[in-house]
Parts: structure tokens; C-alpha cells; sequence
């Protein structure tokens, strides 16, 4: 009788104890689900916010430029005159010289310069005039580009402004910078200043829509004492232009023009502040047909902002010199050949050691497009700071 007892007992308690563990792990399976299905899902919300053109600048700067609208834009009626007919004709065959250089510019930014590229952030461009296909050519995707130049910020023209008398002068201004890779600033200083063109944003509008940007805003600008940007309705000598290419996730660009004098004893302060504001680590220096300012002390403060503020320099023989590069424990590719300088400059901006070093040959890349003032030949320097 205690043994059936004992039996029974020990039957009862195993059955308790596999109950209780279906029971547990049933229960703890419910519960971890039930725990599980009340976790939010988390969703990755996207930054990202698209540009948006302005239609009124966007379709101004396609007509300026000579390139057509669609037929529904409030302004397409403006391209249909035979004025502008005629300047499309005559922009698309001084564009069509342009683009030849700037696919050759391409190619060597690709080939060699990606490293460069892919840093610069920031790009400084002195002595800039509204050069803005060149220096985009090189650097396409830059965040913020600065251009330093005496010629004004001017005003946008109006739509109904657009006339004749506009296109002609638009022709004029763009012809050598689209012939020639440069601008020449004794006649910038008259294209600049007429009825029909006034200072540097209706330049900066056709040369954006031909490099396929499109503009988002044009805002005057001006500068604190220590160097910081702060919005004005008025005139100003300083500009902002927000722009982009677009794309499948195109990115906001920004432009900022200063209208300023560069040589040392004019230079205005609040410009300097702004300038020791600007990352060195992820800057890259422009320089292109500055009539050969940076050799003169006058400009020592532009020369040294440049050297100081720079990770890399991309600039023909109108920049620092070859000589001052290397003091400054720069190293230096050298690509074209050494020209000597046009007779209107002087034999004083003359290279010797720039010329004996191309003449050797050592190192030496080819070049393949004019970059700068002269025609039978151009030096290009690429600089990276060590």
C-alpha cells in the first residue's frame, strides 16, 4: 500500500512538473511576442530636402543664355522674337568653342584631380571676374564657392527688361571669357556698367543655365566687423546666389560674390574676417588671368590669405609664383608648357625658374586647352600644401 502510494505521488508530481514547464515556455513565448508586437517600428526619417528653382530667375537666366523654354513658361513667348532667335544662334556657337576646352577640363579633373575635388568643400577664387564656367568646370560639386573681384554685383534684369539692345551686350561681355578662357578686366569695367547689363549677376545667370544649373535664390549680402554673413534688401557690393544641377538627389550649392578691392592697403577688413573664417583643411585656391597680381607686393595680404587658407591650388602663371610655391613647402604638377609673358605685362612677370623646369621636361603633363592669356601656350599649376 506506501508503494502504490509512493507511485502515485511520484506519477502526480512529474505530470505537475511537465505542465508547469509547457506551461512556462508556452506563457514566455506569448509573452515575448506580445512584448515584441508592442515595439514601434523605427523609421529612418530622410533629411533630405530638394531644391526648388525659382521659374521667374530660372526662365530670365534661359533666355539671357540663348537656350529655349518650354512652350507652357509664362515667359516662352520671349524666345519665339526674331532678337532672340538670333542670339540663341549666337550663343550656341560661341558655347559650343567654350565646351570643347571645358570637356578637356573635365577630363583631367577625373583623371587626376579627384583627390582634390572630392576635399574641396570650399572653393576661393580671387581676382574672379564672374568666371563662373571655369571654375565649376573644375570643381562641379563644391558646397560653397568665393569670388573676389572689383567688378559690381550690379542688378538681375527683369523680364520685360530683356529686349535687343541686351542680347548684344550680353554677346560682347561673354565673347572672350568664351573664346579665350578669360575675361579682360578694362572691358569688363564698361560691359558692366550700361543700361542693358548691369555688374555681374546677369552674367552669373546665363553662365549658371549654360553649366545646367538652376538658380534657387540671388540675395544681397553684407558682412559684420567679424566677418559673419547677414541679409540686406539694398544694392550691395556682396551677393548670394543658392543654386543646384539637377538630378536624382541634387544638392544646394552657394555662391558668394564679393565686388571688393583686393590690394592690400584697400583691403576691407570685414572681408578679411570673413576669409579667416573659412577651413583651410577642406579649401581649394583658383587663380586664372589676374594680370599677374599675386607677384606684386601690393597684393602680398591676397598672396598669403591663399597659402594660409588653402589645402590646394589650381592656377596658371598670373598666380603665386613657382618659386614662392616651393618655399613654402608646397608640391607643384606642372601641366602645358611655359609661355613667356605677353609684352603688355612686362619682362619683370617672367618665370625663369618656371620656364627651366617646363623646358626639361621631367614630370611634365600634358595640357591640351588654353588656360589663360596666352594663346601659343599654356602652364597650369596644380599646388597641394605638405
Amino acid at each position: 500500500m506506501k508503494k502504490h502510494y509512493l507511485l502515485s505521488f511520484g506519477l502526480v508530481l512529474f505530470a505537475m512538473t511537465v505542465f508547469a514547464s509547457c506551461t512556462s515556455n508556452g506563457g514566455g513565448k506569448a509573452a515575448q511576442e506580445t512584448a515584441t508586437d508592442s515595439i514601434p517600428e523605427v523609421v529612418e526619417i530622410d533629411p533630405y530636402v530638394r531644391p526648388v528653382a525659382d521659374p521667374v530667375l530660372n526662365s530670365t537666366a534661359r533666355i539671357l543664355a540663348g537656350l529655349p523654354l518650354e512652350e507652357g513658361d509664362t515667359l516662352y513667348a520671349l524666345t519665339q522674337t526674331n532678337e532672340w532667335k538670333q542670339h540663341a544662334q549666337t550663343m550656341d556657337k560661341m558655347w559650343a568653342k567654350c565646351q570643347v576646352t571645358l570637356d578637356k577640363v573635365g577630363a583631367i579633373r577625373d583623371n587626376d584631380l579627384t583627390a582634390i575635388v572630392d576635399r574641396a568643400s570650399n572653393v576661393f577664387y580671387s581676382f574672379s571676374g564672374p568666371d563662373f564656367n571655369f571654375m565649376t568646370a573644375f570643381f562641379p560639386m563644391a558646397e560653397t564657392y568665393y569670388m573676389l573681384a572689383l567688378e559690381p554685383t550690379g542688378k538681375v534684369i527683369a523680364p520685360e527688361g530683356v529686349n535687343g539692345k541686351v542680347y548684344k551686350q550680353m554677346q560682347k561681355t561673354l565673347q572672350v571669357l568664351l573664346g579665350s578662357s578669360f575675361f579682360i578686366t578694362k572691358d569688363m569695367a564698361v560691359d558692366m556698367h550700361t543700361n542693358e547689363i548691369d555688374g555681374t549677376i546677369p552674367v552669373f545667370m546665363a553662365l549658371m543655365a549654360r553649366m545646367g544649373y538652376e538658380i534657387v535664390s540671388i540675395d544681397y549680402q553684407d558682412l559684420t566687423n567679424d566677418g559673419a554673413w547677414v541679409d540686406v534688401k539694398e544694392n550691395s557690393p556682396f551677393i548670394k546666389i543658392r543654386f543646384f544641377r539637377d538630378g536624382e538627389k541634387p544638392m544646394e550649392q552657394t555662391l558668394y560674390y564679393l565686388s571688393s578691392n583686393i590690394a592690400t592697403t584697400k583691403f576691407d577688413p570685414r572681408v578679411q574676417a570673413m576669409i579667416d573664417k573659412i577651413d583651410p583643411e577642406t579649401t581649394a585656391s583658383f587663380v586664372k588671368s589676374c594680370s599677374y597680381c599675386l607677384h606684386e607686393e601690393k597684393y602680398s595680404q591676397m598672396r598669403q590669405d591663399i597659402l594660409d587658407h588653402s589645402f590646394a591650388l589650381i592656377q596658371d602663371d598670373t598666380g603665386i609664383t613657382y618659386n614662392t610655391l616651393l618655399e613654402n613647402g608646397w608640391k607643384v604638377t606642372i601641366y602645358g608648357k611655359y609661355t613667356d609673358p605677353l609684352a603688355v605685362f612686362g619682362r619683370s612677370v617672367y618665370q625663369k625658374s618656371l620656364d627651366e623646369v617646363c623646358k626639361k621636361g621631367e614630370g611634365i603633363r600634358p595640357l591640351g586647352f588654353r588656360f589663360g592669356y596666352n594663346a601659343a601656350g599654356s602652364v597650369m599649376m596644380v599646388a597641394e600644401k605638405q
